[in-house]
C-alpha cells in the first residue's frame, strides 16, 4: 500500500496544536504542585511545540526523535529531583504519570 500524503502545512500546524493543548493539563498540574514555575512550563511547551514542528515535517529526522527524547528524559529528572529536594508530597497526579 502507498505511505499516506504528507501534511499539508495547515494540517501539521493543527496537529502540533493539538498536541500542545493535550499537555495543558500535565503543564499545569506541574505548577501547581510546585515542580516548575509559570515560566519554565512556557520554555517546555516551547521546545516541546518546536520538536513536534520537526517530527511533523516532510522527512523527520532520527535524530531528532532522540533529541526530543533526551530532553523528556532531562526534564523528567529535573522534575524527579526537584521532587526529593522540594519534599513535594501528596497522592500522585497528572505530573507523576505524564
Amino acid at each position: 500500500s502507498k505511505p499516506p500524503p504528507p501534511l499539508l502545512p495547515a494540517a501539521m500546524a493543527d496537529t502540533v496544536r493539538y498536541h500542545a493543548e493535550e499537555m495543558v493539563p500535565e503543564l499545569q498540574d506541574l505548577e501547581k504542585r510546585g515542580f516548575f514555575s509559570k515560566e519554565e512550563l512556557r520554555q517546555i511547551a516551547r521546545k516541546r511545540t518546536d520538536f513536534e514542528y520537526l517530527l511533523k515535517r516532510r522527512a523527520a529526522l532520527r535524530e531528532d526523535f532522540l533529541r526530543y527524547i533526551d530532553y523528556e528524559k532531562q526534564v523528567e529528572v529535573l522534575r524527579v529531583a526537584r521532587k526529593k529536594s522540594r519534599r513535594l508530597q501528596g497522592k500522585p497526579s497528572l505530573a507523576d504519570h505524564a
